[in-house]
């Protein structure tokens, strides 16, 4: 008797599994996080033995957590070659040559007998999607693509419909596009439903697997960290050294980035001139990861203990080990220090439509991407995307407010820090759905 249990990373739009098998005491667990308390906690909880780790690919978007399973449980690190089965308990465990996301991705097979009873995907088949093919280049994208029409066409042929499939990536993560939520699915429900499984025609796939959006420039670094090896932090590393105000001001000075953890709406009230707005309620590590350099400091600023430490933890993730420290006592004590906030207004969509309607000299900035912008935008908006808004704030001009907006909020309030340190001085966040746009009946640009 087998069980899977997953390990979501919401911030990342990933999932890890740890396979268990009761009856024989022992786990194992597919694409770890580096953070690996929680596999080591349940396996204790549940009384088994954490023996193997596995990696269904090379990680771009999150460090592997195997070299650390290894040194705090004995798993063995060694690789199955694709077509090698592994004894698991009383089931086996078999590789099988799955590229398209990468060139060397694997899933493996959990097998009870003869039977396939899952499949670990990786980034194979996700729900609703596969994982992007452009992460080698420009170069390799189109054969990794066709590789990919391969796996789902022909390599996984022969496997069953009713076979579990537990895919690595899901929705929200910058690996794919168009994925939906949950950690589970079927083969056959994939089949019948996941556009890429529906698209056979070799052109048609090309052009969906191709049509991806941007992704976080830590990528470019996270295949060569994991080659490399990253370094252990152990089963609990300490939370972040509490830092004063004049700390933070001489970190500042060096050249460390201040990152505030908390809502925009509250970064907005009052916050560190020239930090970052990344809060921890979306995509935190990936946007961190998006716009600071691995190897500069990071300071954290605003938010709980709680919130630091859990920030340090998704940094841990992607390989983010820089961090200098956090604020102690928030915003009241940077004050107390006699050291002053920056503010910024906070406005509604409908605050919007009524500057655009009143003609008032005002920049709009829209911060979504390429396709979200492609499918229609606020009349008169500036499109620039989160990640270009550093190189391109002096397009903007100064004497007059600008005003930012996203699809939700999140992405405005990190675009508005951002303009801030571009040297802006009236800014204002749009913070609400862009849907309400819609809602409001007003009408949208489109090319």
């Amino acid at each position: 008797m087998f069980a899977v249990e997953a390990f979501a990373a919401t911030e990342l739009g990933n999932a890890s599994f740890l396979l268990v098998d009761q009856d024989h005491g022992v786990g194992l667990v597919i694409d770890p996080y580096r953070d690996v308390d929680a596999y080591l906690t349940r396996a204790e909880t549940v009384g088994i033995k954490l023996t193997h780790a596995f990696d269904t690919h090379l990680h771009n978007d999150f460090a592997s957590g195997r070299g650390e399973l290894a040194a705090e449980a004995g798993t063995a690190i060694g690789e199955l070659d694709a077509g090698q089965e592994l004894a698991f308990g009383g089931l086996k465990l078999r590789a099988l040559h799955t590229p398209g996301h990468t060139p060397d991705h694997k899933s493996y097979l959990l097998v009870d007998g003869e039977r396939p009873r899952a499949l670990f995907s990786g980034g194979a088949v996700m729900i609703g999607a596969i994982a992007r093919t452009d992460l080698f280049g420009p170069h390799l994208a189109v054969h990794l693509a066709l590789e990919a029409l391969r796996t789902l066409q022909v390599r996984l042929r022969g496997l069953p419909d009713d076979l579990a499939i537990f895919p690595t990536h899901g929705s929200g993560s910058f690996c794919g596009t168009g994925g939906s939520s949950g950690h589970e699915t079927t083969l056959g429900r994939e089949r019948s439903t996941n556009p890429f499984f529906l698209t056979t025609e070799v052109m048609p796939f090309l052009a969906r697997a191709l049509n991806q959006q941007r992704y976080p420039a830590y990528y470019r670094d996270m295949a060569g960290f994991n080659l490399r090896g990253p370094a252990l932090l152990g089963r609990r590393p300490a939370p972040p050294a509490k830092l004063s105000a004049p700390d933070v001001e001489r970190f500042m000075a060096e050249g460390a980035a201040v990152v505030d953890v908390r809502q925009g709406r509250h970064y907005d009230r009052g916050h560190i001139p020239g930090s970052y707005s990344v809060g921890m309620d979306g995509p935190f590590s990936a946007w961190v990861g998006w716009l600071i350099p691995r190897d500069r400091k990071i300071v954290l600023a605003g938010g709980t203990d709680l919130q630091h430490f859990e920030a340090q933890r998704q940094l841990h993730r992607i390989g983010f080990d820089s961090i200098t420290g956090a604020l102690d006592g928030g915003m009241d004590a940077w004050q107390s220090s006699g050291r002053g906030l920056s503010t910024f207004e906070t406005k509604d969509i409908e605050d919007m439509a009524e500057w655009i309607l009143s003609a008032e000299p005002m920049t709009v900035v829209d911060a979504r991407d390429e396709h979200e912008w492609a499918g229609g935008h606020v009349p008169g908006a500036v499109h620039m995307y989160v990640p270009d808004i550093s190189y391109r704030a002096g397009e903007i001009p100064s004497e007059a407010p600008v005003a930012v907006h996203c699809a939700s909020g999140y992405r405005a309030g990190i675009a508005a820090s951002l303009l801030e340190q571009a040297g802006l001085k009236r800014i204002i966040h749009v913070n609400g759905p862009y849907s309400d746009w819609d809602r409001l009946h007003l009408a949208e640009s489109r090319p």
